[in-house]
């Protein structure tokens, strides 16, 4: 018995006397569907209907797809530190690319371009890396000091990773001392 696809199929059509009817030559889409189908038996007086399973009620929507697509994923821990109340979208951005080391510092331009210098452009002094342009440059290390005095700590010289484990720890919540030095540390790293 040769049995003919047709452009919009219904289940039924694979179904008699409650039982499964998988035609001989099957496509491998349909290969796929069967292997993956629960092991039940059909019930074939219900009518065949669409549901969407990634929702409990069926219903399909972008969101349950662009939910069901998502991984999830654990917040880093500075997260708060740059994704807050308050910020300033611009800066924040510019905060979150310093902290993952994605700026445009020369020593990665030089990668792409060998013709560009790597000596950081405010002292001339030594490659502009994350490193030193926000901790070891002289220009920076004045900008720390005042912000160093705002926040009323000793700085200890941290690394750029460290001062930012530092930050994240300590400085969380929405109190308005705490959202201050939050935007104050972004500003720094934005003009930076």
């Amino acid at each position: 018995m040769t049995q003919v696809f047709q452009k919009r199929p219904k289940v039924s059509s694979i179904v008699h006397s409650d039982q499964w009817v998988w035609p001989c030559s099957m496509l491998i889409d349909l290969l796929e569907i069967k292997n993956h189908m629960p092991s039940y038996n059909p019930n074939s007086s219900l009518e065949d209907c669409i549901k969407w399973l990634p929702t409990p009620d069926g219903i399909y929507s972008v969101a349950s797809t662009m939910a069901s697509l998502k991984t999830p994923h654990p917040l880093v821990p500075w997260f708060e530190l740059v994704w807050y109340s308050h910020n300033i979208p611009r800066m924040s951005f510019i905060f979150w690319l310093a902290i993952r080391g994605r700026l445009s510092m020369l020593d990665r331009v030089h990668l792409y371009n060998p013709r560009v210098g790597t000596l950081c452009v405010l002292c001339s002094s030594s490659p502009e890396t994350h490193a030193h342009l926000f901790f070891e440059c002289a220009y920076s290390k004045v900008i720390w000091s005042h912000l160093k005095d705002m926040c009323g700590r000793p700085w200890n010289g941290h690394s750029w990773p460290r001062f930012i484990v530092w930050a994240a720890q300590r400085w969380k919540g929405k109190s308005p001392s705490i959202v201050v030095k939050k935007l104050c540390l972004a500003v720094v790293v934005y003009y930076i």
